[in-house]
């Protein structure tokens, strides 16, 4: 879930104000659902109210890649991910979700009223725009890794950072996980394999489903 929150500092009795100006649509959508396909121009933002997406494109060959994983909180549309002409992107959902949708133009317009609650709500777009910019930032920097090895362990390292434990939940599936680094699923599995037998990760089961942690020893690696 995203720390972020385009309403934050926001009240609900404020958001009632402001939403009777922006006329905002909400729309509930299933597993396997495709919430918004990116055309030339995406005129509306789309807020996750509740649960879990992903942004994938798919390129001219036909390949298939995971962009981003969107929860609770995460806003999406063309004007956070202008797409290349040469590919297709869209949202999927992996989970029923409600989805929240406000035009563009309503928000970054002058407000008449200058509405105070107006102003905090461009400030936390700007503000989780940034974020963006860093997830994809990371992103980047591990698809520019060489080896299949070299992309697990930048993933894996930015997931232990952002649980700030030992152990941390992997918020995707492997098959996911392997769109997401841009590697062959198989490939992946025997690399996380080997990687379990040199004592670089560990693995272990709990409530809410397996968890791994990074042993040490991996800095040749890298």
């Amino acid at each position: 879930m995203s720390t972020l929150s385009i309403f934050k500092d926001i009240t609900d009795e404020e958001k009632k104000h402001m939403f009777h100006c922006f006329t905002p649509v909400t729309k509930v959508f299933f597993d396997g659902e495709i919430i918004m396909n990116y055309s030339y121009k995406i005129d509306k933002i789309g807020i996750m109210l509740d649960g879990k997406a992903h942004l994938s494109s798919i390129d001219y060959e036909g390949r298939q890649s995971i962009l981003e994983q969107l929860e609770t909180n995460d806003i999406f549309g063309e004007v956070f991910t202008p797409p290349p002409e040469n590919c297709q992107y869209f949202i999927e959902a992996d989970t029923a979700c409600d989805v929240l949708f406000i035009d563009y133009s309503q928000i970054i317009k002058r407000c008449p009223n200058a509405c105070p609650e107006h102003s905090r709500l461009v400030n936390n777009l700007l503000q989780m725009t940034a974020a963006k910019a860093q997830a994809m930032a990371l992103h980047i920097n591990i698809l520019s890794r060489r080896s299949t090895r070299q992309k697990l362990i930048a993933y894996f390292e930015s997931e232990a950072n952002k649980s700030k434990s030992e152990y941390f939940t992997l918020p995707m599936s492997l098959s996911a996980l392997a769109d997401y680094i841009s590697v062959d699923r198989s490939a992946m599995m025997r690399e996380i394999r080997k990687m379990k037998e040199c004592g670089i990760l560990s693995e272990r089961s709990g409530a809410n489903g397996r968890s791994y942690a990074l042993t040490g020893g991996y800095a040749e690696d890298l």
